[in-house]
């Protein structure tokens, strides 16, 4: 494992940095999540729930305490079961009697076999990383849970888990993985279930809880406070699972908690299981996290993804200057095509780069600032899955299942600092989202928005502060928001249209947005902005009057300009028109620019080639034929003026040249 970030080396008493880091910390949103959250309150417990303390002489105690759920037994007299455990400023307890020692040089693992007595494992070093954590301010810092998940906030403030085996002694391969940020707020952490951590804030006291299911990879819920008593009075927190907190006092007292998730409230709460001075004076306390466990299951069922047919292909000119392709086909493959000469469409190769996995939806297609391409879709399982390429390289890496249980194919939207964030809809109708940790590295995990009700996937289009975030309801309502800092704001009703498919958002110079869709009568219809973050008008403005079978695609063009528009009509023709001039709002009569039926809709892209900078658009055949019709250069060709006026003044309508790309690779 590679060393974690550094933390602090500061020598405070572990009662003062609880408590005078509190001003120093900065309290952030609380977010939540309903529904799996709050499902019935089943717990199964042993008899008896393990609780060791480490003695200032190295010795090792067990109690075995009574009734690990409900408090109702005292603390026992402790038996000594080792010793040499003093060389351990910190040790931790994870399940199956197993124990973490943290010293200077790193982490040791040991196991206990219960049936002998015996350790079979005695102070194996397992890693050269976490000495911070025997520290006074960081080793509240680190806990393990019931499935042997060691959860830890690192100097930068992130969360971060690790899982090791012992039978072959390796590391997780998601080990050291960052799932969230902005738990530097938090004085102590303490892991109750399997993916349940609990925080302490450091400036006001208050217990948060958050819980993350592993195989969705979603926050359920993150930042809950549950209680609103200051916990900053505390030595030491552990847990014997299943939502159980035992809280080490200062003054000796040893107190126990158990949070109900399905009535959101403790019971028991703050009940004395025992006192005494030698409590506050062991130098760690941990309770064996898998003595109780919960039985409800929080994993999101996974909605019924069918493939789609005829989707879009999404299309990309990387900073390599090579242009890349990629779309579902009607069967699941994920194809993949790469142009290594952006002026020579015979050069393109395609590659079924899905294996034997089954996709659906349009897939998207995003550079990353190291010139990474990544390339994400969604698997039939409903789970979302990327991978990238490397600049001028052939070659990919790995898939990486990002799980999600999506019932909508994702976005990837870019931030202006280059980070890529995912999106996506859930089986209720509600956004997510999953961020990268920095540039050009991992997703952390899947978190909630707020809105619900969307029916379809997003749009994304990055913006000055943010990412621009666009959907519709069930009932054809657009609505957008904006994505900033892990959050959107209010989500703002657009237009007085019902619309269908997909919009095609442009963003215009000084970020002002344009918003292109079809409405339910089939026409196409836009809203402009005036100025940035300026209120869109509020009545859609119709595009002429012929009518569409499916979504535009817009973009502007490089040759004038101008904002030109494709879109597929009811025989399968594709149509273009565009502003008579630059930001007028008044449109060219529609033209037919292919006389063969298309599958899909288009796709109209900006790319540079050797004679500059222009446009094209993409559509797809019946028989997956890829074709791109390129605007001419030399855009000579007057065409009619729309108004019939001719004004001399309005630009001319762009001229086609016609490219059959390659045959994609045979099924």
């Amino acid at each position: 494992m590679r060393p974690l970030s550094p933390l602090s080396r500061g020598r405070l008493s572990r009662r003062m940095i609880a408590i005078t880091t509190a001003a120093a910390a900065l309290p952030i949103a609380m977010t939540t999540t309903s529904g799996t959250a709050q499902a019935a309150d089943e717990i199964t417990c042993t008899s008896t729930g393990a609780l060791y303390s480490v003695t200032t002489e190295g010795s090792l105690l067990r109690r075995n305490v009574a009734d690990p759920a409900g408090a109702t037994g005292s603390l026992p007299e402790a038996g000594t079961i080792d010793s040499g455990w003093d060389q351990y400023p910190r040790v931790l307890t994870a399940n199956g009697a197993t124990f973490y020692g943290i010293k200077s040089d790193g982490l040791y693992f040991s196991h206990r076999d219960g049936s002998t007595g015996t350790w079979d494992i005695h102070h194996r070093k397992i890693s050269d990383s976490y000495g911070s954590y025997r520290l006074d301010a960081n080793r509240n810092k680190i806990s393990a849970d019931r499935g042997g998940n060691l959860w830890f906030v690192d100097g930068d403030g992130d969360l971060r888990y690790a899982r090791y085996t012992s039978s072959t002694n390796t590391w997780s391969a998601d080990s050291n993985k960052k799932i969230a940020s902005g738990w530097g707020r938090y004085s102590f952490i303490v892991a109750t279930e399997l993916g349940v951590v609990y925080g302490v804030d450091s400036a006001t006291g208050d217990l948060t809880r958050s819980r993350y299911d592993f195989t969705s990879q979603r926050w359920i819920e993150q930042h809950r406070t549950v209680s609103w008593a200051d916990w900053r009075d505390t030595e030491d927190l552990t847990s014997f699972g299943g939502d159980t907190i035992l809280r080490v006092k200062p003054n000796g007292e040893v107190r126990q908690y158990r949070y109900r998730e399905d009535a959101g409230n403790f019971d028991p709460y703050n009940v004395l299981l025992g006192s005494g001075t030698w409590w506050s004076g062991y130098t760690s306390v941990t309770g064996a996290p898998d003595a109780c466990r919960l039985t409800a299951n929080h994993t999101p069922a996974k909605p019924s993804i069918s493939v789609e047919s005829a989707t879009p292909t999404s299309v990309l000119q990387a900073s390599s200057g090579e242009v890349e392709y990629a779309y579902t086909d009607n069967i699941g493959r994920l194809v993949h095509g790469r142009q290594t000469d952006p002026s020579d469409f015979n050069s393109v190769q395609w590659t079924t780069v899905s294996g034997n996995e089954a996709f659906s939806g349009q897939p998207t297609l995003t550079e990353q600032p190291d010139g990474r391409t990544a390339l994400t879709a969604q698997n039939v399982s409903s789970d979302i899955w990327w991978r990238r390429h490397a600049a001028s390289s052939p070659d990919w890496g790995d898939w990486i299942n990002l799980a999600g249980a999506m019932a909508e194919h994702p976005t990837t939207g870019k931030t202006a600092d280059g980070v890529l964030a995912q999106f996506a809809v859930d089986a209720d109708g509600k956004p997510w989202y999953r961020v990268q940790q920095r540039a050009n590295v991992d997703f952390m995990g899947w978190m909630p928005l707020s809105g619900e009700g969307f029916s379809g996937p997003l749009t994304a289009v990055t913006v000055r502060n943010g990412i621009q975030l666009f959907g519709t309801d069930a009932n054809g309502t657009l609505r957008t928001a904006t994505f900033s800092n892990g959050a959107v704001g209010t989500w703002t009703t657009l237009g007085d249209r019902t619309i269908t498919g997909t919009p095609s958002v442009i963003v215009y110079p000084g970020y002002r947005l344009g918003v292109f869709a079809r409405d339910a009568d089939g026409h196409i219809v836009h809203l402009t902005q005036s100025a940035e973050g300026a209120a869109f008008p509020a009545a859609f403005s119709q595009v002429g009057d012929k009518t569409f079978a499916g979504s535009p695609s817009v973009v502007i063009s490089p040759l004038t300009g101008i904002t030109e528009i494709m879109a597929r009509a009811d025989d399968g023709f594709l149509y273009n028109t565009g502003e008579q001039t630059q930001g007028s709002g008044t449109w060219r009569t529609w033209n037919q620019e292919t006389f063969e039926a298309a599958a899909t809709d288009p796709t109209a892209f900006t790319y540079t080639n050797t004679s500059g900078p222009t446009w094209a658009f993409s559509y797809r055949t019946s028989s997956n034929q890829t074709r791109v019709y390129r605007a001419s250069s030399a855009v000579t060709a007057f065409r009619s003026d729309s108004s019939g006026s001719g004004d001399s003044k309005a630009e001319p309508a762009p001229v086609f040249e016609q490219n059959e790309l390659p045959a994609p690779p045979a099924p």
